[in-house]
């Protein structure tokens, strides 16, 4: 998965913890959506954070979920022997909370699950934007690489709506300051976000170990 050429995974450009606090007929509501597939339960990702640091002060876990949906493009230029060949199939994965888009290059691997609403990120991005968005960068991308001097034709042949859990650490550091770690459930990557971010805003991810391969 990366952005632009860069081989980075699908981060979050941002975590918010917010609770909707959403009811339906006096129970909760469920989203039941494909996720990419876990490699690491909450467990797994508890073992994992003490592992890397034994004395960690920990002092709650929380599962986010994170919207995206992937694009698939058939992008065509003509049927020509020398020019077919520049035909390909292009993935893109546009993430629905800030709009960033990432080009992928591996297969997914999806289940599916059932989580409260409360535990997903509000979606921002409309599906129409994501159509917009998502042409604009593929063919952004592929005249780039290309070096074409005209338009090819595009069309999309697969789309993926899908979310990717992600596990937020609370932490406290040796001055009693608060701080969180966001734990990747597919492949175990983490990334610290920044000291005495509350629960109830926003928490900007600075990446400091960014995981690999997330269609992996």
């Amino acid at each position: 998965m990366t952005r632009g050429d860069s081989r980075a995974a699908i981060m979050p450009s941002c975590v918010c913890l917010r609770r909707k606090g959403n009811w339906k007929d006096g129970g909760e509501v469920m989203i039941k959506s494909k996720i990419l597939k876990c490699g690491y339960s909450a467990r797994g990702a508890l073992l994992l954070l003490l592992r890397t640091d034994p004395n960690l002060d920990l002092q709650s876990v929380e599962e986010v979920y994170y919207p995206y949906v992937r694009l698939r493009y058939m992008i065509t230029v003509g049927k020509g022997k020398k020019i077919a060949r520049l035909n390909k199939i292009s993935d893109c994965v546009i993430d629905r909370v800030s709009g960033s888009t990432y080009e992928s290059r591996d297969e997914a691997n999806f289940e599916e699950v059932e989580f409260s609403e409360d535990q997903a990120l509000a979606i921002q991005v409309s599906m129409c934007e994501c159509y917009e968005i998502g042409h604009g960068f593929t063919l952004k991308q592929y005249i780039g690489k290309a070096r074409l001097m005209l338009t090819p034709k595009m069309r999309i042949i697969e789309e993926d709506v899908f979310y990717k859990k992600f596990y937020v650490a609370g932490c406290l550091d040796d001055k009693g300051q608060s701080y969180y770690i966001l734990v990747d459930s597919v492949d175990g990557g983490l990334s610290v976000l920044d000291h005495g971010t509350q629960t109830e805003g926003l928490l900007p991810s600075e990446q400091t170990s960014g995981p690999q391969g997330v269609f992996e």
